[in-house]
């Protein structure tokens, strides 16, 4: 299934909230300022230990308050976890499995697994490279333990590297100080490299299985540059930049500085997109992230739409609600689904009621934050 359960304390506007969900649907509905999306925020934190709104976590604690508390209960097949969070306005977040505490989202990730589509994640085909590499770290990261602890590992040492940087630019070292970090920085640049460029083309692959479903005169191609994985050759590049990278502070080379892009139909996405290509290349995008999780952990993620259907026409809200139809249909497993929408009407006309057996539904009134 995935979450049955949420309380919210002092999150947000929620002075005092409880959720229950279905396992097949539920919608959360009411006016803006109402707290809708805030409830997805904080399944998210649940499930991988921060918000996908903002990175402060002070932001999500109630004006007035020291701190917030979440609880959710998750079900996986017969397995039941209660998952707790706290954050306090000292900047300290503390997490509890089942009653125990952990040391940091690493023991989160990979355990309750959510995909959200929200107006934020549009930045995934509008905004810079950065949020791109983001997007796709993050996801290969919740399907790899080997993936996260190298991205952990290589920014760390990207870090480390830099502060160096910074003393040699200053005059407080010496350039013999970058050769050690050179060192380890090379191996984990290329293990990095190895490993995405694997998981981009597994992912590819389910993407071009999702297009054709949905519309086969779609084509929507990854684009990144080629890099030779030679620890050799890394270590000759990091030289050849050295005086560049001392005089900014900066690494200016490796897998930090990929350049992804999205092509649709043999064009620059970003560039030449419309915003209606933009919204359902981001479902698009988003539900090719639902498969891999699927494909990798065996189980469907939830997943989590943001007031979507108000931000689609009719037919593409029709279309969708057939694509995700087809995969529960193939696979035999139920996508738990949670939406927001202000306006009820909106989730009627697409179709999706009439698809899920089990639904709930909740509507939350605006209320003061006091």
């Amino acid at each position: 299934m995935g979450i049955t359960k949420i309380s919210l304390s002092y999150f947000r506007n929620h002075k005092q909230k409880e959720v229950d969900f279905s396992n097949g649907l539920t919608v959360i509905w009411g006016e803006n300022g109402s707290g809708k999306t805030s409830v997805l925020e904080a399944i998210h934190m649940l499930s991988l230990g921060k918000s996908f709104r903002t990175n402060r976590q002070k932001n999500l604690i109630m004006d007035g308050r020291d701190s917030f508390v979440i609880s959710g209960d998750f079900l996986k097949e017969k397995t039941k976890d209660k998952i707790s969070t706290q954050y306090k306005n000292t900047g300290k977040q503390f997490i509890k499995i089942n009653g125990k505490a952990i040391s940091g989202r690493k023991d989160l990730i990979g355990r309750n697994n959510v995909v959200v589509l929200s107006p934020e994640e549009q930045s995934i085909t509008k905004g810079a490279p950065e949020t791109r590499r983001r997007f796709f770290d993050k996801v290969f990261s919740v399907v790899s333990l080997d993936y996260f602890r190298t991205v952990q590992k290589y920014n760390r040492l990207l870090r480390q590297r830099n502060a160096v940087l910074n003393k040699i630019r200053d005059g407080r070292g010496a350039v013999q100080e970058i050769y050690g970090w050179d060192e380890q920085i090379a191996t984990e640049g290329v293990k990095l490299w190895s490993l995405r460029s694997g998981f981009i083309k597994t992912y590819s692959g389910l993407l071009g299985s999702i297009i054709k479903k949905y519309d086969e005169s779609l084509i929507i191609q990854i684009i990144t540059k080629k890099q030779k994985k030679d620890r050799g050759v890394y270590l000759e590049q990091l030289k050849e930049t050295q005086p560049y990278d001392i005089k900014t502070g900066r690494t200016t080379f490796g897998p930090h500085r990929d350049n992804i892009s999205f092509l649709l139909n043999k064009k620059n996405l970003r560039t030449y997109g419309s915003q209606g290509e933009h919204k359902i290349c981001l479902v698009l995008l988003k539900l090719a992230e639902m498969c891999l999780i699927k494909d990798k952990t065996g189980f469907f993620p939830t997943l989590l739409l943001d007031d979507l259907f108000s931000k689609l026409d009719l037919a593409r809200s029709e279309k969708l609600v057939a694509l995700l139809s087809s995969l529960e249909t193939e696979t035999r497993d139920p996508v738990q689904t949670i939406i927001t929408t202000t306006d009820m009407i909106d989730v009627e006309k697409s179709g999706i009621l009439y698809k899920n057996k089990q639904t709930k539904t909740h509507h939350l009134e605006r209320k003061c934050s006091t």
